[in-house]
């Protein structure tokens, strides 16, 4: 606790130091044209421009969400460099997010939390599904920092923040759009803002669905339909009211609910030449919703500091049912065994209450310092085959400052202290580094500390799976810790070329993992050793004319867990993703064509399953590639007609590793489109 407390009055003792020299501030403007000069809020909590930023963050715009037609923040996250998505999805299961190859990441809207505190739903240190955020129609911006949060955000900032600023009424306009595509597909979106006075609303409402699925099966070469029912469908619905108090205050109360249900089968868990065994494919039957309520009140004062308060409540429920029907097979001996249909009922509820403060004050010319605080309790229920009935809760304070110390030198510092119901308390700081060149370019270094706490699955789960394993939390769980690093450059060559390359490490004590037991049935959790992170981004925008523009972008890392007597590379991990993008627009028309190329694959290793040792694989190619195209007609000013088509080339690859046999057991989906009509009014 000494210790703690130690680093804690040091970095306010640099804190202090920096009030007392002096540091710039940060005025509020419109957003420019090019990206050096963006302004970001994520990153500082606070608007700071891009190139004023010792950060590794990346900006996706409406313009661009518009272009490439993406339905989901899944789609939204996977054409940014340095991310990866984990798409899972047979049905309804989750898409997951990693940030500079870790999962830990702490998702939040309009700058409120909504990562649950109960855990990933499939397994994983992740604690969000990307399918249950805000409708596309709804995002203004979304933020992606890359790099660990923890001293401004606390737990799961580990690998980076996902900060989605949604539209808020500024004039009167609205959209709807109809699409219809492959495998059933139809996709329908309304979103409609309008303001009067002093007094705004913004409403959207979205219905996907999916009667089937087909992917493209890597032994056989072959486009299959999956086995079994697949059909799912996900409804949202946002609402958004604000009013205008005074001309420097604000008040906003909402309201996003999600729903997302239907059928996710599952592979076989034994390769086919294994034996003479009959395995059918499994059921997975699941329903989630999610309802969420805020309340925002935000204030400036001297002009020009910006402060808020705000409460949300939110809810996550979900319900699935699950049957994998091994009806016999030889185990390694060669005996013959049988087994019935073993079933699996699981209900979870997480209730989360929430309070947020924050007001910057800029102290001089060279200075600008924000302080805040923040609670939340957590309660969850989990009935059926996961039983237990227990809640978290967590206080935390935090400092940040930026300095101005010399003339084109930024410091930003930070430090949170968290009291956590189960973790304890720690304190954890961050410092950043940053040298402008000029107004478009800038070398950057940061560090921070990181804390994050168990999740309450990870703490009290205790369950039995489909198949009759038995999995198990650890209430005695320490909490992880460690720090990461990051280097980085960043400029702008001239008015029509960017570049940027970061180089990032982050080292992790006492990191939380599920592991199988000696028997092959059961799983437990516990802290591993030490588990490292090193990898490095470079991207390049241009714009060729006027009417096309290219974006490139190339991707490594590395991931190891220590075992035994030393560090073993982690395989479930593409370590290298090159991404090239083509746009092209014009007056009526707008075209992307964005391709990934995923290479340095490897297998891994035997899998230990009913008393054998089979072999299993992570990828069954060592590189492939992927190609999404997006049209857009603009017949009007008010209409327009798009087509968007999914893996062109129809690749056998998979997002979410794993396979068995030469077949992908979460296989993407084979090539696929959808065709739709938009109307603005």
């Amino acid at each position: 606790m000494q210790n703690k407390m130690s680093k804690g009055v040091l970095m306010a003792a640099l804190i202090c130091g920096a009030v007392q020299w002096g540091g710039t501030p940060v005025h509020a403007n419109e957003l420019q044209t090019f990206e050096m000069d963006e302004f970001v809020v994520t990153a500082a909590r606070t608007e700071t421009r891009l190139v004023d930023t010792p950060a590794n963050i990346s900006v996706v715009g409406a313009e661009q969400i518009e272009q490439r037609k993406y339905q989901d923040m899944g789609e939204v996250l996977k054409d940014v460099s340095g991310v990866t998505v984990l798409d899972n999805g047979i049905g309804t299961k989750e898409k997951k997010i990693k940030l500079n190859g870790d999962d830990r990441v702490l998702v939040l809207v309009d700058g409120r939390r909504v990562t649950t505190d109960m855990g990933s739903n499939d397994g994983g240190r992740g604690s969000i599904d990307m399918n249950m955020l805000p409708d596309t129609s709804m995002i203004e911006r979304v933020e992606v920092l890359k790099g660990a949060g923890g001293a401004l955000y606390g737990s799961e900032a580990v690998g980076g923040v996902i900060n989605i600023i949604t539209k808020k009424a500024d004039m009167t306009n609205g959209k709807i759009s109809l699409g219809f595509g492959s495998f059933g597909a139809e996709d329908k979106k309304i979103m409609y803002s309008a303001k009067q006075g002093k007094t705004g609303v913004t409403v959207s409402a979205s219905q996907y669905e999916q009667d089937y699925y087909k992917y493209r099966d890597h032994k056989t070469d072959t486009t299959k339909r999956w086995e079994g029912p697949t059909d799912f469908e996900n409804k949202k619905f946002s609402l958004n009211l604000t009013q205008e108090i005074t001309d420097t205050t604000n008040l906003s109360v909402g309201f996003d609910y999600s729903k997302y249900e239907g059928m996710s089968p599952t592979l076989p868990w034994y390769p086919d030449g294994a034996g003479e065994e009959q395995i059918d494919y499994g059921v997975y039957k699941q329903d989630k919703e999610t309802q969420n309520i805020y309340a925002k009140y935000d204030w400036v004062i001297n002009g020009r500091d910006q402060g808020y308060v705000q409460i949300y409540h939110n809810e996550l429920e979900y319900n699935n049912v699950s049957k994998i029907n091994l009806v016999s097979y030889y185990n390694d001996k060669g005996e013959f065994n049988k087994r019935s249909d073993t079933p699996s009922i699981g209900y979870m509820k997480e209730k989360v209450n929430g309070l947020d403060i924050q007001q910057a004050f800029t102290t001089s010319d060279t200075n600008k310092l924000v302080v805040g605080a923040s609670w939340r309790e957590s309660d969850v229920t989990a009935k059926g085959d996961n039983t237990y009935d227990e809640g978290i809760d967590n206080t935390a304070i935090f400092v940040s400052d930026t300095w101005e110390f010399a003339p084109t030198w930024t410091l930003n510092a930070g430090v949170r202290y968290d009291d956590h119901s189960h973790a304890g308390d720690d304190t954890t700081m961050s410092a950043g580094l940053n040298k402008k060149l000029d107004e478009d370019s800038h070398v950057y270094f940061n560090w921070s500390e990181v804390f994050r706490a168990p999740t309450t699955d990870d703490l009290f789960y205790e369950g039995t799976m489909a198949g009759g394993g038995k999995m198990k939390g650890n209430p005695d769980l320490k909490p992880e810790t460690g720090d990461t690093w990051t280097l980085g450059y960043a400029t702008k060559f001239n008015d029509k070329t960017d570049f940027i390359i970061n180089y990032f490490e982050s080292d992790l004590e006492d990191a939380i993992n599920w592991v199988w037991d000696s028997s092959w049935a059961n799983r437990h959790v516990e802290n591993m050793a030490k588990q490292k992170k090193r990898g490095m981004e470079v991207s390049l925008s241009h714009e060729l004319n006027d009417n096309v523009s290219v974006n490139a972008s190339y991707t490594y890392l590395r991931v190891e867990d220590y075992k035994n007597s030393g560090y073993v590379r982690d395989r479930n991990y593409s370590p290298n993703v090159y991404r090239i993008g083509v746009n092209y627009k014009d007056g009526k028309w707008d075209s992307n064509v964005w391709l990934r190329y995923t290479s340095g694959c490897e297998m891994g290793s035997a899998w230990y399953f009913m008393g054998s040792y089979l072999p299993q694989v992570r990828y069954l190619d060592n590189n492939f590639v992927t190609v999404d195209m997006a049209v857009t007609y603009k017949a009007s000013d008010d209409f327009s007609l798009y087509a968007k088509v999914y893996n062109l080339f129809n690749e056998a690859y998979t997002d979410y590793v794993g396979a068995v046999d030469g077949h992908y057991n979460s296989p993407a989906q084979s090539r696929h489109f959808i065709i739709g009509a938009e109307y603005k009014f």
